[in-house]
């Protein structure tokens, strides 16, 4: 059986002239491959600038040297430069803080509708590249291509479609038309799927009143479902088994640890603050305390996103000239993609702050649960997609400001051994059970593959 998946990116890095490699990039992309225990996956992403001219497929197993029951071919397909800079200029600056619940910049109507036009034109040309009537459906992720389950009806009308939904979808309609029109373009072209899926209950709930409210007839007979995204259990584990630590850390230093990218909504500027006011509350304790940041620069051919990574890397300066002593420098700035590195850093962390604005899932909080061996604390905020399912396990911010972090932190700090243990023990529990393999049952049992293996 195969399935057809597409994605914005796949997590092949190659330059000309060097062999390809897997590139360890956020959200879903991280998941996918699991589909593969169950169904040979023809993957399709749209191949970024760096990528052009490369070979347009490649065997995920040669590359990352995983092994799958069945084979996973990744396909780059190519699009028009200029629409797909348009596209994705307009999905990070417009929509990307649309569905966060952020304020979206205001924006003529004919602008709006020249960068419709260009996703559109992304996706028509992603989807007619990904067509094989072979297939026994289709499985669609991320906004951007929110335009692809319509043209795939289109192309390849008796197959079943799903559209999975990783980021959230704003939880009240926005006082603004043109914010109107860019949920309804969104929600126009995942209805034309046959099941949208998303990471939390109340993600599905506020879709389903929007489009209640605004799309009526479209909405009805579609199949909307609750399944949350989780990590490769077995693989985390045996990647723990044999893990080097080379974190320079002493057995009594107190390690905090924050990855991400370098986007607002991860909310890094406020997490080292909150950090540097806790170390400030803390002057009595005897033990040294570190935050290791780990950023993945994000975005960084628009202007907004190099200013935010400067921004952080200087508030690391400011904040440890507060903190720093002729000892130690609590704040370590670690910039990159080092996923080893970060993996480390989550086996050995005593609390690992992932406190986001707002989040669709953010896998980081549940690979560290897995990887953890020192019972570490969570502590995140209410609008982490994950939360929806181990939050109780975790402590949760009253808000994501600087000062509901910091109350979080010094309630985390304040925990006694057995609940900390406890804590660790049910979310390492509630995670094996519902792994990114129980994820994958569920998005192939939408194709009724499970029923013919």
């Amino acid at each position: 059986m195969k399935i057809g998946v597409l994605s914005r990116r796949a997590p092949i890095s190659q330059h000309a002239g060097s062999a390809p490699t897997i590139e360890h990039v956020g959200g879903l992309t991280r998941v996918l491959p699991a589909l593969a225990e169950f169904a040979h996956i023809d993957w399709t992403a749209v191949a970024t600038h760096t990528q052009l001219g490369l070979p347009e497929r490649y065997s995920f197993a040669q590359v990352s040297g995983q092994n799958y029951r069945h084979q996973i071919d990744v396909f780059l397909s190519e699009v028009n430069g200029s629409e797909l800079n348009q596209s994705d200029w307009f999905c990070a600056q417009y929509i990307w803080p649309l569905l966060h619940g952020m304020a979206m910049p205001a924006v003529d109507v004919e602008v709006l509708e020249a960068n419709f036009d260009a996703i559109k034109s992304v996706c028509n040309s992603m989807s007619a590249d990904c067509i094989d009537f072979g297939n026994a459906g289709y499985l669609v992720n991320d906004f951007q291509l929110s335009q692809v389950p319509t043209a795939l009806k289109k192309l390849d009308p008796a197959k079943t479609i799903t559209f999975f939904l990783h980021t959230p979808w704003p939880k009240s309609v926005p006082d603004n038309e043109n914010a109107i029109k860019v949920l309804v373009f969104l929600a126009t072209g995942m209805l034309s799927a046959d099941v949208i899926e998303f990471q939390t209950q109340s993600d599905l709930a506020a879709f389903e009143r929007f489009t209640l409210g605004y799309l009526p007839a479209e909405v009805i007979g579609k199949e909307l479902k609750v399944n949350p995204v989780s990590v490769n259990v077995q693989l985390l584990q045996e990647q723990a088994r044999t893990a080097e630590t080379s974190i320079n850390l002493e057995l009594d230093d107190i390690s905090y640890v924050h990855i991400a990218r370098s986007d607002p909504i991860k909310n890094t500027l406020s997490t080292i603050k909150s950090f540097t006011a806790l170390v400030q509350e803390s002057t009595d304790s005897p033990k040294r305390m570190f935050l290791d940041l780990f950023i993945v620069p994000s975005r960084q051919q628009w202007a907004e996103y190099q200013m935010l990574l400067a921004e952080i890397e200087n508030c690391v300066v400011a904040c440890n000239s507060q903190i720093s002593t002729a000892h130690y420098l609590p704040i370590r700035l670690h910039t990159g993609n080092d996923y080893n590195r970060a993996s480390q850093a989550l086996a050995r962390y005593d609390f690992l702050i992932a406190c986001s604005v707002a989040d669709g899932l953010n896998l980081v909080v549940k690979e560290g649960a897995v990887l953890n061996s020192r019972n570490g604390v969570i502590i995140s905020t209410e609008k982490v997609g994950a939360m929806a399912e181990i939050g109780k396990f975790c402590v949760v911010a009253t808000d994501a400001s600087e000062a509901g972090i910091t109350q979080a932190l010094l309630k985390a700090k304040d925990l006694d051994c057995e609940s900390r243990r406890k804590m660790s023990t049910e979310l390492k529990c509630v995670i094996q059970e519902f792994d990114s393999s129980n994820w994958a049952r569920n998005i192939l049992a939408n194709f009724r593959v499970l029923e013919k293996v």
